[in-house]
């Protein structure tokens, strides 16, 4: 009697809510009461705030930290996104360069913000068990050059909408300020060949002993199968740095399992004879 009153209680007040004129009208509409008030509620949750992070000598980073609770205080799910601000003194074309990013930026978080808020709403719905907060999170992996003719960054996402681990991937900006179009990594590099002998050599030396680790069980292998000849350089995450050379970033999955961790290669000109073009 005591569950048959409740769902009685829950059915008018939903009527009342609705301006249902009977009891069934009321059951049918249930759902999308229930679907708006949920959005209701989670608009008034929302909560963001800024914090500056460590950026470089002519930008500022500025970090938006977002965070999605519901009506009893529990988080559903966080994240943050970038907001990156020229320094006194910058160009006007790395203005210019950072402005646009920023828009590309907040157009990237309104997508991961909505995807988490599907992700929770589809969990909630089926009864999935919940064990922490959903997330995901942009934050800057490392600096290239940044001066009045190159603007070089590489982002880090990791996210997390349930399963065993944490998600995570790189995506790197290369742009040459003088004309505004981004720098391919074969304008960099003499060829796909000395590409890849630069990057297995790297391999060996920065990570000694993990080359069996690598899903092919030779770095040279792995790093045939997943170079096609075809636009080999597209895929490719990676940075110019100040001194000439390229930082090379592999997350997870992409030579070896999880398990194995990022692998992070630095080249440089010096250990490299005939890898560079001249610039």
């Amino acid at each position: 009697m005591k569950d048959m009153g409740e769902k009685l209680g829950r059915t008018l007040a939903i009527a009342l809510l609705v301006g249902a004129g009977s009891v069934i009208s009321a059951v049918s509409a249930v759902p999308d009461c229930l679907q708006a008030a949920e959005a209701a509620s989670a608009a008034a949750e929302r909560q963001e705030h800024i914090q500056e992070v460590a950026g470089n000598a002519l930008v500022t980073v500025r970090q938006h930290n977002v965070a999605l609770r519901d009506y009893q205080g529990r988080e559903l799910h966080t994240g943050k996104y970038l907001e990156l601000a020229a320094k006194s003194g910058a160009s006007h074309a790395l203005r210019r360069s950072l402005a646009r990013w920023n828009d590309a930026e907040r157009t990237r978080w309104a997508g991961d913000e909505k995807m988490l808020r599907n992700a929770v709403h589809f969990t909630e719905e089926n009864g999935i068990p919940m064990y922490a907060p959903y997330y995901m999170g942009h934050a800057i992996a490392g600096w290239g050059r940044v001066d009045d003719a190159v603007l070089s960054f590489c982002t880090r996402t990791e996210s997390y909408t349930g399963g065993a681990h944490p998600n995570h991937a790189y995506q790197s900006w290369n742009l040459d300020l003088r004309t505004g179009e981004p720098i391919a990594l074969r304008d960099i590099v003499t060829s796909r060949r000395a590409f890849l002998t630069a990057v297995a050599a790297a391999f060996r030396a920065q990570y000694p002993g993990r080359e069996d680790e690598t899903f092919r069980r030779t770095i040279d292998a792995q790093l045939e199968s997943i170079y096609p000849y075809l636009d080999w350089d597209q895929s490719t995450v990676w940075i110019m740095l100040p001194g000439g050379g390229i930082r090379v970033y592999y997350s997870a999955y992409e030579l070896a399992p999880y398990a194995a961790g990022d692998f992070i290669l630095t080249l440089m000109p010096e250990g490299n004879p005939g890898l560079f073009k001249a610039r």
